[in-house]
């Protein structure tokens, strides 16, 4: 990519912009990426020289007589120009990935009861090795040459209405980014109608809602800051995309509904929650929906959490929905929240999810008392194996090592 950049010098000699420079500096952060392991080991400096040319991301091997260029060009501050794509747009476009990556870096390596933090690292890495992708083809034809959408992420046009509606946040001169003020108030101005009747007073939260996950991560409360900060088409493509995502007024709908279930959920009134709980839209049981219902089984008050709990088996009886409601539980399994750790395991055993007998047993442990208590009592529920799971944890806890070591702790639910 930075080889792709350095070429591109000569469309921009002219322009030095911070956003350039913020490009160099967001690149310095991958310079370890430039070093083999096998160097450490005393390899051969030939192999390990080889090595590195191996990982450019638009080129082949160079020749060993360009390897000393190579070497110059991969430092950062080796260049008097500072480094871009030709393109301000694109270049602030660059950032905002770049930074996505070094924060999925940091977060490999992270372990719990599924490693789920780490594996959904690796593939949001993976949607970003992509990106750099199509940013190298964009620098390479001439960013500047670009006037429609599709010919950035020609993909949106199998989502319906998905390019109709970028043009609409984007406007004339810059497909690559709008603002997240102006993303926010196309939804409004191009979805607003489309809402199921009961989720039309919370349309604002429904968009939000959407900008976040596409962000991923969660917007300020006063979004006075969102016509300065940026949202990108390769954010909005990797969000659909990972979505499954074809019809998008139709998706939006349904995010309606889980906001709308949520909402419900957490109004606290026994008889808003019971009606919510009774027969709730299959849209509506997403990630976020599941989670606010295997939180009322800690409810105190009985009906509430009666409720929940025959909602969940239900699902255990539809195998389609019960893999989703599995996958969402046992996310609950690494939430930092004690009590939501607790819901995850009583959720598990409403779904008779014999599935994470693993998950439950590393959690008993590992965790705090209270999880500990939650995780033995959902195993007693998966009847004899179950039961052999506890006794290997009593086993464990007397001074026998680990059965179940935090690396095999993957889900095959994953």
């Amino acid at each position: 990519l930075e080889e792709v950049l350095m070429q591109g010098q000569g469309r921009s000699r002219s322009r030095s912009s911070s956003v350039s420079l913020t490009v160099e500096t967001a690149l310095e952060s991958f310079n370890f990426l430039n070093t083999s392991d096998l160097e450490d080991d005393g390899s051969d400096s030939s192999l390990s020289t080889e090595h590195r040319d191996s990982v450019s991301l638009s080129t082949p091997l160079r020749p060993a007589e360009d390897s000393v260029e190579l070497q110059g060009c991969m430092r950062c501050g080796s260049s008097p120009l500072p480094m871009s794509t030709g393109c301000e747009a694109l270049d602030q476009a660059l950032v905002t990935h770049l930074q996505t990556c070094s924060a999925q870096l940091l977060r490999l390596g992270t372990f719990g009861p599924l490693r789920c933090g780490e594996m959904y690292a690796l593939d949001r890495l993976q949607r970003e090795a992509h990106v750099l992708e199509l940013v190298c083809r964009v620098s390479e034809d001439g960013p500047g040459r670009v006037n429609e959408p599709e010919e950035v992420v020609p993909q949106l046009e199998s989502c319906h209405s998905a390019l109709v509606f970028w043009k609409q946040c984007t406007g004339h001169g810059n497909v690559y980014t709008t603002s997240v003020d102006n993303f926010l108030h196309t939804l409004g101005m191009t979805f607003r109608a489309a809402l199921p009747e009961r989720c039309s007073s919370l349309a604002d939260t429904v968009f939000v809602r959407l900008t976040e996950r596409v962000l991923e991560r969660k917007l300020p409360r006063r979004v006075t800051s969102g016509a300065r900060e940026l949202l990108t088409i390769f954010q909005f493509w990797n969000y659909l995309e990972a979505e499954g995502v074809t019809v998008l007024d139709t998706h939006i709908a349904e995010l309606a509904e889980e906001v709308w279930l949520v909402h419900s959920l957490q109004t606290g009134d026994q008889d808003t929650l019971l009606k919510a709980l009774r027969r709730p839209p299959q849209a509506s049981l997403g990630r976020e929906g599941l989670r606010a219902v295997s939180l009322l089984l800690r409810d105190s008050r009985g009906k509430v959490c009666s409720s929940a709990a025959g909602l969940l088996r239900g699902l255990a009886e539809q195998p389609r929905h019960r893999e989703r409601a599995l996958v969402s539980c046992l996310e609950l399994l690494e939430d930092d929240s004690t009590e939501t750790r607790v819901a995850g395991c009583k959720a598990l055993a409403c779904l008779k999810a014999k599935e994470s007998i693993d998950q439950l047993v590393y959690l008993c442990q590992t965790d705090k008392d209270d999880v500990r208590d939650a995780a033995k009592q959902a195993l007693l529920t998966f009847g004899e194996e179950g039961k052999l799971a506890i006794r290997h944890v009593e086993e464990s806890q007397d001074g026998v090592p680990r059965l179940f070591a935090p690396g095999s702790m993957a889900s095959t639910a994953f």
